[in-house]
């Protein structure tokens, strides 16, 4: 009994050290593939810029969470299958899209890259930079690209003008333009649901502060 304990504890601290050198390399290998965004480059294609509350509701729309701010995680596996951090995501994809005009980067190779860039980001970029970039550049259906576009071709306004609904409804086109497409009724009743979420989510927060 007592040998298989030990065979049991040994095979374990085996497991774990492979597992361990495995994630170091992958990192390794992973970092090797990233691209460098560089910040002034962000700032020269941002053409809009969002208020806190602003920047709070495409959160909760795009990272599922309140808070904006990115996660910085130690395992690859937490930051490939999360969430949190798809605004980096997002940054990344299109600021790659934009360098690679001719699609020359083959569909694995660029998925690689594009989460090794978004974990750059999270580290090394500032996120309400992010969100304005990305909000600046974003498509929002019916060949509209940019917040300001798209507010004007749904709304007929300056985007510093929209209501936090009619916000809400442009957040959920920069997630899919296709699915949450404003021209059908289904979408702009998930957009009040949404809406009315987020109003009952800023309510409790200020309670609780």
């Amino acid at each position: 009994m007592k040998k298989l304990t030990k065979f049991i504890s040994l095979f374990s601290i085996i497991i774990f050290c492979l597992f361990l050198m495995f994630h170091i390399f992958l990192n390794i290998f992973i970092k090797s593939k990233e691209v460098k965004v560089d910040e002034k480059e962000l700032l020269n294609k941002t053409t809009v810029f969002l208020t806190d509350r602003q920047i709070e509701i495409a959160s909760y729309i795009l990272n599922n969470q309140q808070n904006p701010k990115f996660n910085n995680y130690i395992f690859l596996f937490f930051d490939t299958f999360s969430n949190r951090n798809q605004v980096a995501y997002l940054t990344a994809q299109i600021y790659i899209s934009e360098l690679d005009f001719s699609n020359r980067i083959k569909s694995i190779d660029r998925q690689i890259i594009e989460l090794s860039t978004k974990r750059y980001i999270t580290k090394n970029i500032d996120y309400k930079l992010c969100y304005n970039y990305i909000f600046s550049q974003a498509y929002f259906g019916n060949n509209q690209y940019g917040l300001e576009n798209g507010s004007q071709y749904y709304f007929k306004k300056n985007y510093k003008n929209l209501t936090e609904k009619e916000f809400v409804s442009l957040c959920l086109l920069v997630k899919n333009p296709i699915f949450y497409d404003l021209s059908k009724e289904r979408n702009l009743e998930e957009s009040e649901k949404i809406y009315l979420e987020l109003i009952l989510l800023f309510e409790k927060k200020q309670t609780v502060i």
